[in-house]
């Protein structure tokens, strides 16, 4: 489906299959000499097979169309390396970059579910189900990148390129600014446009969905911490309309932020009265919360328990740090545990 914004400007919506989320939206901005695309979609023949529609429609020339991505989330990112062209400019932030340049944090991120309670059957399953989006990423180009932005010499050219918060994207008469708001990833960047009051959110501000902040393995950030902060970042911008990467574009953006917080605290709430003296899993304590999803625990997928336990993480790492939470490491188990500090 495409749907008109303002002049030059339109939304894309893109089928997610086997996704609770079931579409996502790219949108695409006309230039006078070259288009970008916010937001590619995922790399899968459907999703596939309706952007090229959609872009054909538009009168879109792939070879004069650059790419910009909000975060590096397989929804959001996994057509760009297929769809883009040679001449192409592929726009990410140096923290996906360089998160995403180490795969092997993926078997880290296996041993760190272990030692949280993650059951060793259901976590083999998890690993022959790796989906084929890590095979198909695009490792190399990536690392190229990153070290121009470093300032060290690539060995090739690439078609990605680092941009940071603050920087500007002209496309046509609209001007872009590049507005860091980690959180949801590590890396993820919104577009402010000052002038027609927008703001492309990617999955930073949703208004029907609470984003998912996860800390997974490896991470010495606060997720949850930096995605407030970010919350509070975007709060007092003056925003006319909200372009989200999922359903329908909305208004009254501090209204959204404020029920998102809420949330956070009903969250941190449930996860105390679980929390008992003795210590409890950090996967025991994911089974014991509300998750917005009609099916009980044991119903979940291995894939719906793995992120329930990154994001029950992500809170237990604020709540430590904070004093609310304290953790231990029964180290001849090799099992971490959390227990109320009070």
């Amino acid at each position: 489906m495409i749907e008109k914004i303002l002049p030059g400007i339109f939304r894309i919506e893109l089928p997610l299959p086997d996704f609770a989320l079931q579409t996502v939206n790219s949108y695409l901005l006309k230039g006078d000499e070259r288009d970008l695309l916010i937001d590619s979609g995922i790399d899968e023949k459907e999703c596939r097979a309706a952007l090229l529609k959609a872009l054909r429609e538009l009168d879109v020339d792939l070879e004069r169309t650059d790419f910009f991505i909000t975060h590096f989330h397989e929804d959001h990112f996994g057509l760009a390396p297929s769809i883009a062209s040679n001449r192409s400019t592929i726009y990410l932030t140096f923290p996906e970059a360089v998160y995403w340049e180490d795969l092997g944090r993926w078997k880290a991120g296996l041993v760190h579910g272990l030692k949280n309670g993650f059951p060793e059957e259901e976590l083999k399953k998890f690993i022959n189900n790796t989906p084929d989006f890590l095979k198909k990423f695009p490792l190399d180009e990536i690392k190229e990148a990153v070290k121009f932005y470093e300032g060290r010499t690539p060995s090739r050219k690439t078609r990605f390129q680092i941009i940071g918060d603050g920087e500007i994207l002209n496309v046509g008469k609209y001007s872009l600014r590049c507005l860091m708001t980690p959180g949801h990833s590590c890396g993820h960047i919104c577009l402010y446009e000052p002038n027609e009051k927008l703001l492309f959110s990617g999955d930073h501000i949703l208004e029907t969905i609470t984003p998912a902040i996860f800390l997974w393995s490896g991470d010495d950030q606060n997720p949850l911490a930096d995605y407030l902060r970010s919350l509070d970042r975007v709060f007092n911008l003056e925003i006319e309309t909200i372009l989200p990467g999922h359903r329908r574009a909305f208004r009254n953006h501090r209204d959204r932020i404020l029920e998102i917080k809420k949330h956070h605290c009903r969250r941190e709430g449930e996860i105390a009265s679980v929390l008992d003296v003795n210590g409890k899993s950090a996967y025991e304590i994911a089974s014991k919360v509300s998750w917005n999803i009609p099916l009980p625990w044991d119903k979940f997928t291995v894939e719906l328990r793995w992120m329930a336990l990154a994001e029950t993480l992500a809170h237990l790492k604020y709540m430590e740090q904070r004093g609310k939470v304290k953790s231990i490491s029964q180290g001849s188990k090799n099992k971490n545990l959390y227990c109320s500090s009070c």
